[in-house]
């Protein structure tokens, strides 16, 4: 029904994204999927032009807001440069390309350039997080545990940039496919499921996560931290499409949902379950790239 009012208009369309960015303010973790859910959904059946009139319209609404309510402005352009513009871009590869694995691979190529931005703008980003979290240390940690947490911490702040990076993409794609499997509740039932089970990378993918892995054991520093966190982002790219491949053998076998159900909860409880989960999804993109090379031969 939520749905159904937000595609009736574009009054409503701006009202649902400006109300959407509001709440989602109160719930910070959930701001991805609250108001970038709505977003791709106006991209997804509305297409890219309406969309960005939308979010247009919905930027004046809360600038004008935020003057009111006297809230800082940056705050609303964060909103739209973070979430808004990302989710999208995301939802109009979709909306065109009409494959989940292109919008995987786009969102992950996205990734690869910022984690090659910030090293070329920063240079040393290890310390420049570990900078960071002294100052949120100093904020809410007594003065006499301080050192303490510091060299607890410090060995995690080489890695948190690629986990920040792989968070956003994970954030920005399962909006665009919350989007997409609220459009196929609307207007086609059953439609988004088929489209996950048919999620798949392209296969040269492989080959270049080869390259990857084999660069990050042999370059020295920076070189090697830089594919470190391009290679977290491919384990995370992985990841999305062994979750696919884990609901499509369920399906396909007439399994039960427990086996989906567990899936989840490992991945909740046991960081280290989304390691093999990454390790099936890159399975299913050898397998369905050895079918489509036997399928060329046969043709023949």
């Amino acid at each position: 029904m939520i749905g159904n009012y937000i595609l009736s208009g574009r009054v409503q369309a701006i009202a649902a994204t400006t109300f959407s960015a509001l709440i989602s303010l109160l719930l910070p973790p959930l701001a991805f999927l609250i108001c970038g859910s709505v977003v791709a959904l106006i991209t997804l059946r509305k297409g890219a032009t309406v969309a960005l009139q939308v979010l247009m319209a919905s930027l004046l609404v809360l600038v004008a807001f935020s003057l009111l309510a006297n809230l800082p402005i940056q705050l609303v352009f964060a909103y739209a440069l973070v979430i808004w513009l990302p989710v999208w871009s995301a939802a109009v590869v979709l909306r065109y390309c009409e494959r989940q694995g292109i919008l995987l691979l786009a969102a992950g190529l996205v990734a690869t350039a910022l984690i090659v931005a910030i090293y070329f703008i920063i240079g040393d980003v290890a310390g420049w997080w570990q900078q960071w979290l002294a100052i949120m240390l100093e904020k809410t940690v007594p003065p006499e545990n301080i050192d303490q947490y510091k060299e607890v911490l410090a060995p995690a702040a080489g890695m948190i940039n690629a986990m920040m990076i792989a968070g956003f993409m994970l954030n920005v794609v399962m909006s665009v496919l919350c989007g997409r499997w609220w459009q196929s509740r609307l207007i086609n039932p059953g439609a988004f499921r088929k489209e996950f089970y048919a999620l798949s990378l392209p296969s040269q993918i492989l080959p270049v996560s080869a390259l990857i892995v084999l660069l990050v054991m042999v370059l020295p520093e920076p070189w090697q931290d830089v594919f470190r966190d391009i290679m977290i982002v491919l384990m995370f790219m992985y990841l999305i499409q062994g979750i696919s491949s884990v609901h499509r053998n369920v399906d396909k076998l007439k399994l039960s949902t427990a086996w989906i159900v567990s899936m989840y909860c490992l991945l909740i409880l046991l960081p280290q379950m989304a390691l093999f989960i990454a390790c099936l999804g890159m399975t299913d993109v050898y397998v369905s790239w050895r079918r489509g090379k036997i399928g060329s031969k046969n043709e023949l």
